[in-house]
């Protein structure tokens, strides 16, 4: 960008593959749609390897939990003591 005068970044700017834009777009579609398929499909899939690699690919997408805030010393020792008695 340095060294470019105002010209000449606004011509790169315009310089735009549309057809490339759209074939993105267009992949982009076709997962969500190929997504959408597996969900549907899954009660009706027999195969249990198949049944697990959609499972897997559908539990892939979702987002993950938060980590666990870290416990206080008081916190991990109560647990700790909780362990020791044997849960009770």
């Amino acid at each position: 960008m340095l060294g470019k005068t105002q010209r000449e970044l606004e011509n790169d700017y315009y310089q735009i593959d549309i057809p490339r834009l759209l074939q993105i777009k267009d992949q982009v579609r076709a997962g969500e749609l190929l997504q959408y398929l597996d969900v549907i499909s899954l009660p009706h899939i027999i195969d249990d390897k198949a049944r697990e690699e959609v499972l897997n690919r559908i539990t892939a997408a979702l987002p993950k939990p938060p980590p666990e805030p870290p416990k206080s010393a008081e916190e991990q020792y109560q647990a700790q003591l909780a362990r020791m008695k044997g849960g009770r």
